[in-house]
């Protein structure tokens, strides 16, 4: 597992957000970026459901 480098752009006003949010927390931008990608990635991961199956499982 390794650190992977990313290029993002940003609407004006995203950004602008983000450089005020970052300063809030006392981070750049591109660490409060990795964070909240890491976040939602984790989230949609929780909520994700498997496909239903159509298979009936094997009697035995």
């Amino acid at each position: 597992m390794g650190i992977f480098n990313l290029f993002f752009s940003y609407p004006e006003g995203i950004y602008d957000l983000l450089q005020e949010w970052a300063d809030e927390e006392r981070r750049s931008i591109s660490g409060l970026s990795a964070f909240l990608l890491e976040q939602a990635v984790r989230e949609r991961q929780k909520q994700k459901q498997p496909p239903p199956s159509d298979e009936k499982p094997e009697k035995n």
